[in-house]
């Protein structure tokens, strides 16, 4: 009892002194979604991600995106991604990011490989919002959250601890899409 007490103490005291220590007055806001990956489409997406567009980061950073991560499960083709807002004006940095025209021409690459559990109409790289109910990316609800934020993010792309996941080892680029399915 009394080591969970001293453990317990000291992980609260971590936690206030990265808050005090933070840049950033309050804690980003996190944003989760899942979606279907077609496995015919594996190839393709990885692809996409070994190395996200240059232009595409860009906009992501401008616009108070930080920390962006896609998961997969395999055995369900299921895609996990999370990142966190640092920004104050979330609806004008998002209105920002689907207005650009790169991230638009990126999502017309990454579309193709995704299903969406509930979605009408064209897709979002073609002004389509779903329809009544309708999420490309299903957004999931924060259920538990351990430990402090980040004091500060790394500005290094790509992430020099990332490993790339395509087979093939190929990578692609807002001038580089020879072979790539896109709407």
């Amino acid at each position: 009892r009394m080591a969970r007490s001293t453990i317990g103490r000291m992980a609260w005291q971590c936690m206030r002194g990265a808050r005090m220590m933070s840049t950033s007055p309050k804690a980003p806001k996190r944003f989760a979604g899942v979606i279907k990956l077609k496995p015919e489409m594996y190839h393709q997406y990885t692809r996409l991600h070994d190395h996200t567009w240059d232009e595409v980061m860009k906009r992501m950073y401008d616009s108070n995106m930080r920390n962006f991560v896609v998961y997969y499960h395999k055995e369900t083709s299921l895609m996990f991604h999370h990142w966190e807002y640092v920004g104050t004006d979330l609806k004008s940095d998002m209105d920002k990011v689907a207005g650009d025209p790169i991230v638009r021409k990126w999502w017309t690459y990454c579309e193709p490989c995704q299903e969406p559990f509930k979605w009408d109409g064209p897709p979002p790289s073609k002004g389509g919002d779903g329809g009544p109910g309708g999420e490309w990316w299903a957004s999931m609800e924060e259920v538990n959250h351990c430990g402090a934020w980040p004091i500060a993010y790394s500005s290094e792309y790509p992430d020099p601890d990332f490993v790339p996941k395509n087979p093939e080892g190929k990578i692609s680029t807002s001038t580089d899409t020879e072979g790539l399915e896109h709407n």
